[in-house]
């Protein structure tokens, strides 16, 4: 392979990590159609077809799509080889894509992100706020924030921390609706549920002493999102599954109230993925560190 077929390949990368051949061509001090023929030659040299282009938009291949998992790589190792002789901060560029649920990305990342700035002004910011489960490749998502109540799969992820899962409603809708003593009173009640159908939910209690309760509840609403079931139950319409680093701070208030606080749910962890695996970028790795750092003085178990 010679020098102008691995240059080919940083161009494509280029090309799908800034979205177009104008923002390559800009990144790489180079013109637009300097780009066009390195791709076409690319494309050539792979005989197959990498980008399929319209005039709105383009999108990857599936050939597209494995060729740029390893001209990423290739394209990261330069960039760290340059950034090894620049500071370790302030001078660090690039874009970090993160993908976050909303609640969560409320929570704990938008309100740091100011300081992240601060001590990274150059770097740049892509923050996806999304409840939906959104392919990482496809989207170059460089860290995606999940919460999971088993270990992820993935070969490289960070988990920031840990939660349990409690059931909760406001005081209004206990007084109205009378507050379960056991895991069986919950079936008469109005549950909101993370589901997108009306089909009874199996739910898994277990107490102190080990005794296991398996019941099945129907949803009165369904939603997909646990930003918007965490609003409606804050309004009274219903009792609901949250995480705890949701609904501890309101629970501490008086706002909400811990049903059945002997029973136990799920507990799952919170885990930062992302694609990378020996050599993480250093633009990617400080936001890691960053939020690492965040997690241990925000309201999350280790």
């Amino acid at each position: 392979m010679d020098s102008a077929q691995l240059y080919r390949m940083l161009v494509f990368a280029n090309v799908v990590e800034q979205g177009s051949l104008t923002g390559a061509a800009d990144e790489l001090g180079i013109s637009r159609s300097m780009v066009s023929q390195h791709l076409k030659k690319l494309e050539q040299r792979c005989e197959t077809q990498l980008i399929e282009r319209t005039t709105r938009k383009m999108a990857l291949t599936e050939d597209g799509q494995q060729l740029y998992h390893h001209c990423a790589e290739l394209l990261l190792l330069a960039k760290q080889a340059e950034e090894t002789t620049q500071p370790k901060s302030t001078e660090l560029r690039g874009r970090v894509s993160l993908l976050t649920p909303i609640c969560f990305g409320e929570q704990f990342i938008t309100p740091h992100i100011g300081e992240f700035r601060r001590q990274f002004p150059k770097l740049e910011i892509n923050l996806q706020l999304d409840d939906r489960r959104i392919n990482r490749l496809e989207n170059n998502v460089d860290i995606a924030i999940q919460n999971e109540t088993q270990q992820p799969t993935d070969t490289s992820f960070i988990k920031l921390g840990q939660f349990d899962e409690y059931i909760v409603a406001t005081p209004e809708y206990v007084q109205q609706h009378g507050s379960p003593l056991h895991p069986d009173m919950l079936l008469n009640h109005q549950w909101i549920l993370q589901t997108s159908t009306h089909l009874p939910q199996s739910l898994l209690l277990e107490n102190s002493y080990g005794d296991k309760f398996t019941i099945k509840v129907s949803p009165f609403i369904c939603c997909n999102s646990r930003h918007g079931i965490s609003q409606m139950v804050k309004q009274g319409a219903g009792i609901a599954i949250l995480p705890s680093y949701l609904v501890e701070n309101e629970i501490a208030k008086g706002e909400l109230i811990h049903i059945l606080p002997d029973y136990h749910l799920d507990k799952g962890g919170v885990y930062a993925i992302h694609p990378f695996d020996k050599v993480i970028p250093p633009r990617v790795k400080a936001f890691l560190d960053f939020i690492q750092t965040k997690m241990k003085t925000e309201n999350m178990k280790d």
